[in-house]
């Protein structure tokens, strides 16, 4: 008898312990499974090129090409790049009278066309004996040099004593074209129509200008009292 109750006291603690499985199960804290390994990109790197924050934004100029299907009928003017290259036209060259125009031995009458008409001397000899001087020289600066192909100088005799005593224009020089701009001619008593009938003249003279189609561009008004025209007289 003494060796079955031991027996029956495991048993009872056996049974025991088997019922407070289920309740040391519900108080027990549960254990998350384990994680499951994911595949995680490698991160790739995007290369932005390098700006400066500081640096301005520079306006670039555009060309404009004018047309003709504007509808308000406005053309607009082409504007041109500056950093282009640009051909500059080669200046013309300028011309002046001479320094000395202001001088005792020049008259310098100015008029429309011309800068100055000049004259070397207001006197002109004809016939034998000392008397000087036997020639005039012209020198004549236009305004429009580029356009002026030629100048010409008419010239005509009238009698200081009976002014109606008066010859015809003479067709007309052409003046020779010097490299300073000016244009020139040496009238000798040989150049005027019918001298020797005069003992004492005025030399009356204008210039004209003309361009390459003998278009009139300039013109002087007629000088009737700048030169004489005088027969030297021998002294017997």
């Amino acid at each position: 008898m003494k060796k079955f109750m031991p027996v029956l006291l495991i048993t009872a603690l056996l049974s025991g312990c088997s019922s407070l499985g289920p309740l040391l199960q519900f108080a027990s804290t549960p254990t998350p499974p384990p994680p499951t390994e994911t595949f995680t990109p490698a991160p790739t790197v995007t290369q932005f090129p390098t700006q400066d924050l500081f640096a301005t934004s520079t306006f670039t100029p555009t060309s404009i090409v004018p047309t003709s299907d504007d509808p308000t009928g406005e053309v607009a003017e082409p504007t041109v790049d500056p950093s282009l290259p640009t051909e500059t036209p080669e200046p013309l060259p300028t011309f002046a009278p001479p320094s000395n125009i202001n001088s005792g031995t020049y008259f310098t009458p100015t008029n429309k066309g011309f800068l100055a008409v000049l004259i070397s001397n207001n006197s002109l000899y004809w016939n034998e004996g000392p008397c000087m001087p036997r020639s005039v020289k012209f020198s004549a600066f236009v305004e429009d040099l580029v356009n002026t192909d030629k100048v010409l100088l008419f010239m005509r005799l009238r009698e200081k004593k009976n002014t109606l005593n008066l010859t015809d224009w003479g067709g007309g020089a052409i003046m020779l074209k010097a490299d300073n701009g000016s244009f020139n001619y040496t009238v000798t008593p040989r150049n005027i129509s019918k001298y020797y009938s005069f003992k004492d003249a005025w030399l009356e003279y204008q210039l004209v200008a003309l361009t390459e189609d003998n278009l009139v561009i300039g013109r002087t008004q007629i000088y009737d009292r700048n030169i004489s025209l005088i027969r030297c007289m021998p002294v017997p």
